[in-house]
């Protein structure tokens, strides 16, 4: 048990690692986008994606949350999805799945379900920018922690 549970931690740290990677990359991203596009997305997702499914928990639950709030709430399900896609990938390479190609495969299908498939009631109305950003921040979250869990492995 004790090398399934290094597995899940190793996976873990792995995740919020390339979870906060892909942050970065992200906001570089979205800083170079331009202003009608940014504009756009914030037409759409007042406070931003973060801040959206924050207040649409908060009412789920009956609360009404400020942006602040929302916004920490929108956060830590975003740590806890990149912490559990870390998960993921170290159980697939840990069932012989090349350590990249298992982060690679996590992310992308993060990126299609979670990214494009939450999104479909709206998803032609963002600028083509925005999912590419999405595709990009994505591909960082696979490919980081496919390089941190080749790193470790035994």
């Amino acid at each position: 048990m004790s090398g399934l549970r290094r597995t899940l931690g190793t996976g873990a740290l792995a995740g919020y690692v390339a979870s906060r990677t892909m942050d970065a990359v992200t906001g570089a991203f979205h800083a170079r986008q331009s202003e009608a596009s940014r504009r756009r997305e914030e037409e759409i997702t007042p406070g931003g994606m973060l801040v959206q499914l924050g207040r649409q928990l908060g009412a789920a639950r009956g609360r009404e949350l400020d942006d602040a709030a929302a916004g920490r709430v929108g956060l830590a399900v975003h740590r806890t999805l990149g912490t559990t896609y870390g998960v993921l990938a170290a159980l697939l390479a840990r069932r012989g799945k090349h350590p990249v190609t298992a982060g690679l495969a996590v992310g992308a299908a993060a990126w299609l379900v979670v990214d494009e498939g939450t999104a479909l009631p709206t998803a032609r109305q963002y600028p083509l920018v925005s999912h590419a950003r999405g595709l990009v921040g994505h591909a960082t979250v696979g490919l980081t922690t496919g390089v941190l869990l080749a790193l470790t492995a035994d």
